[in-house]
Formats: C-alpha cells, sequence, structure tokens
C-alpha cells in the first residue's frame, strides 16, 4: 500500500474531556495536519479508532471529521478503500466560506471598501512587475468587454478587472480575498452605484497604462485614488 494511502497511526493524540468535545477532537488533528504528522494525502484512522483515542463518542468524532471536511481539510471518498483523507485546502472553496460569512454578518459598505485599500493596491504594485505582454491584453479585453455590455449587468469573476489584477499576483491567498469582497462588493453595487461605467473604465485604463509601463508604484496610487473615491461615496451615502 503506498504512503498516500496508508492510514495515520504515527500522530499522537489525547483524550478529550468538556464540552465541545468535538471542537477539541477538531484542533487536535489540524495540529496534526498542519505540523505535517498526517501527511497530505494520507487516510484518518478508522472512526472506532479515532473514538478509542480521543476517548470520544461516535458522535462527537463523526462530527469533527465534518467539520474538517467543510473547511478543505479532508475529503470523504466511499467505499472500500474509502475513508477521510486529508487533502489541500481549496482556494475557491475558502473564499467561497468567505464570501458567506461576509454577507452574513453586518457591516457597512465604507468598511468593505477599507478592507479592499487593504489589500487591492499592495497586489496591484506586485502585478506591475510581474504582468505579461499577454496579461495586459487580457485587461484591455476586460475593459472594452465592460464598454460593449449594459452598464447595470453583472460581469462573471473571470472577467472583472480586478479580480484578472489579483490574479496576476500570482499569490492564491489574495486572488482569494479579492474574490470574495469582490462577490460581496458587486451585490452592493447592483443596489447603490457608487461610481459610473466610464469613471471606473477610466481608473482601469490608467491602471493598465501604468502596469504596461512597468511601474507599480503609479498603479499602486491610482488603484488606491478609485477605492478611496468609491469609500467616500460610501461613507457618503
Amino acid at each position: 500500500m503506498s504512503h498516500r494511502h496508508q492510514t495515520v497511526l504515527a500522530a499522537s493524540f489525547e483524550p478529550v474531556r468538556g464540552q465541545r468535545l468535538s471542537t477539541m477532537i477538531v484542533e487536535q488533528l489540524q495540529s496534526a495536519i498542519f505540523s505535517g504528522a498526517i501527511a497530505e494525502g494520507s487516510r484518518l484512522p478508522p472512526e472506532r479508532e479515532l473514538m478509542a483515542r480521543f476517548e470520544a463518542s461516535r458522535a462527537s468524532v463523526q462530527e469533527a471529521v465534518h467539520i474538517l471536511e467543510r473547511t478543505g481539510l479532508v475529503v470523504i471518498r466511499r467505499g472500500a478503500a474509502g475513508g477521510a483523507f486529508v487533502t489541500r485546502p481549496d482556494f475557491l472553496k475558502i473564499g467561497s466560506m468567505l464570501k458567506l460569512m461576509l454577507q452574513a454578518n453586518r457591516f457597512a459598505l465604507g468598511e468593505l471598501y477599507e478592507a479592499r485599500l487593504l489589500i487591492e493596491p499592495g497586489g496591484a504594485e506586485i502585478a506591475a512587475r510581474l504582468a505579461t505582454t499577454e496579461d495586459i491584453s487580457n485587461l484591455r479585453a476586460t475593459i472594452q468587454f465592460h464598454r460593449e455590455i449594459p452598464a447595470d449587468m453583472p460581469s462573471p469573476i473571470g472577467r472583472n478587472f480586478h479580480y484578472l489584477l489579483a490574479c496576476i499576483t500570482a499569490n492564491p491567498l489574495i486572488s482569494m480575498l479579492v474574490s470574495s469582497l469582490l462577490g460581496v462588493a458587486q451585490a452592493y453595487r447592483l443596489q447603490q452605484p457608487l461610481a459610473t461605467r466610464s469613471e471606473r473604465l477610466l481608473a482601469h485604463e490608467q491602471i493598465t497604462d501604468a502596469m504596461e509601463a512597468r511601474d507599480g508604484v503609479l498603479a499602486r496610487q491610482i488603484l488606491e485614488t478609485h477605492l478611496r473615491c468609491l469609500l467616500r461615496q460610501a461613507q457618503q451615502s
């Protein structure tokens, strides 16, 4: 049997006590996964073994494994060779979860743009250093796409200028965070537009020009000015 499909035996677990047993089990399993004691691709010990090692009920163990599945740390496979296998977290899944968390909690529109201000301008500076000729062409094609569609039509994420900019950074965490924030921002924008299409497209063109010139500082400044304008309008609305 290959290492990637072996049941983990080496990780050291302690019996759990207290009110939230499943949470304590999750914490120990996460610690084992993050430390490498349980390698990616390995199968968690069978349910009965986890019950014995944690001295916990089947319900607590099952709930803990389901929590790990929902957070993207394990995947459940059915059948004779099935079980709970450690996997690499899916950034798209995490981004979707973050979007739901943002939508479920009450926060001001201005706070959304404050968060974007902390992330996106720095990303634009990184992107300006890494952008290829194809990246610049894709940004310009996206600007043209938005010139031609109805102003109130929501665009797919793959046609979102800010998301494409984040992807150019080659940093999946930045892409995930920007994608999540944009999903919420788009829902707000449909209810309460903060800038005209011409204002947005002009800022996008200027950012693209700066990136083509490899001027990361200018790209950062333009995007920061653009977002600060949206922030002021959000605070006044």
